[in-house]
């Protein structure tokens, strides 16, 4: 008999959809885990809540309403209570919401999508609410939460990882540009090393940023690609020499999507750390993935750029059809789907 799934989308203030396009990591995320679990033989997947694109999860049933006190007992009569349901951590520390996902599921879980503060309320215990993370720097975190660590991989609609094994001369760089995310880094040691670097993204919630890194930003090696996705933002990833990922040193890095992506296409990719543990510091688990440069408190920007320069030097002489082999193996959804479920059946 299959086992039922409920996987749930969330009022998000951006209204994006599951999936969402371009931005919206969160919704990429919980969508992939709907799809892929939908694609495993023994699993029936049901997805609740009025944002969900169902063309893009063709097989899974469709709950229109989005779940909660109001809903639950219509949900319990056209289903039945089922083994699991997945949700946006948002939901985990209000009472009510919570105890509607109990009236309709044996087991919850949930994964860290990005920093959250939980309340008083959060009901993640390791027996019958579980919280998955992708580094140990989120399992120290929530250690309150009981978290257990947990690789998870999303792309976008029609974002296949493929292998070039050819690449152009430049390097990538693709997330948000704002002072948490950091590019500027990332710019200064292409400049070092005299490569084009193409910036995919844009400014989301620090406009600030773009002002006070403006001469840096409009320097003549970089090409700034704005918001890409789907078939043009797998081409950039694919082809660049080398990615890099960069952060500030207050930033914590619940898990970037981006990491499995990068690595999946076979490119190396090259980092920076403040403590060694956080999300990237995990992706390149191996130094046939790429190379992290760790980074001490007080050090300049120049400073930081040098030592990703370095990072980016020993990385363009990795394999790369082993990076993609790696990668695959690490980023496999459904093998760390059915990890997740057997997490949840052993408690």
């Amino acid at each position: 008999m299959k086992k039922k799934f409920v996987v749930c989308d969330y009022a998000n203030p951006n209204n994006y959809t599951f999936p969402s396009f371009g931005f919206g990591s969160s919704e990429k995320r919980i969508w992939q885990v709907a799809k892929t679990l939908s694609e495993m033989d023994d699993i029936e997947v049901i997805i609740t809540g009025p944002m969900w694109l169902p063309e893009y999860v063709p097989n899974a049933v469709h709950f229109k309403q989005r779940l909660d006190e109001a809903t639950a007992d219509q949900f319990l009569k056209e289903f039945g209570k089922v083994d699991y349901l997945f949700a946006g951590h948002e939901y985990f520390d209000k009472k009510k919401q919570t105890d509607s996902f109990f009236r309709v599921a044996n087991k919850l879980a949930s994964y860290v999508l990005h920093p959250y503060e939980f309340g008083p309320e959060s009901v993640f215990d390791g027996h019958k609410a579980f919280l998955f993370c992708y580094s140990e720097e989120m399992r120290k975190k929530y250690a309150d939460q009981k978290p257990i660590q947990l690789f998870l991989y999303h792309s976008g609609v029609g974002e296949n990882a493929y292998l070039t094994a050819n690449p152009k001369p430049y390097l990538v760089w693709i997330g948000r540009l704002d002072a948490q995310k950091a590019p500027h880094y990332a710019i200064l040691a292409a400049e070092i090393l005299g490569k084009e670097i193409k910036v995919l993204g844009k400014s989301v919630y620090d406009a600030e940023y773009s002002e006070k890194y403006k001469t840096i930003l409009e320097k003549p090696h970089v090409k700034l690609c704005g918001v890409v996705f789907g078939d043009e933002k797998m081409k950039l990833l694919s082809e660049a020499e080398c990615a890099l990922y960069t952060c500030s040193k207050e930033y914590c890095e619940a898990g970037a999507g981006t990491l499995g992506e990068i690595l999946c296409s076979g490119v190396p990719l090259a980092g920076m750390t403040w403590k060694g543990d956080d999300a990237v510091s995990e992706a390149v688990s191996s130094p046939l993935l790429g190379s992290v440069a760790r980074v001490r408190d007080g050090v300049t920007d120049d400073e930081i750029a040098r030592l990703l320069a370095v990072s980016v030097n020993d990385c363009l002489w990795l394999d790369r059809s082993r990076i993609y082999e790696l990668a695959h193996e690490q980023y496999d959804m459904k093998r760390l789907m059915r990890q997740m479920m057997d997490t949840m059946d052993s408690q």
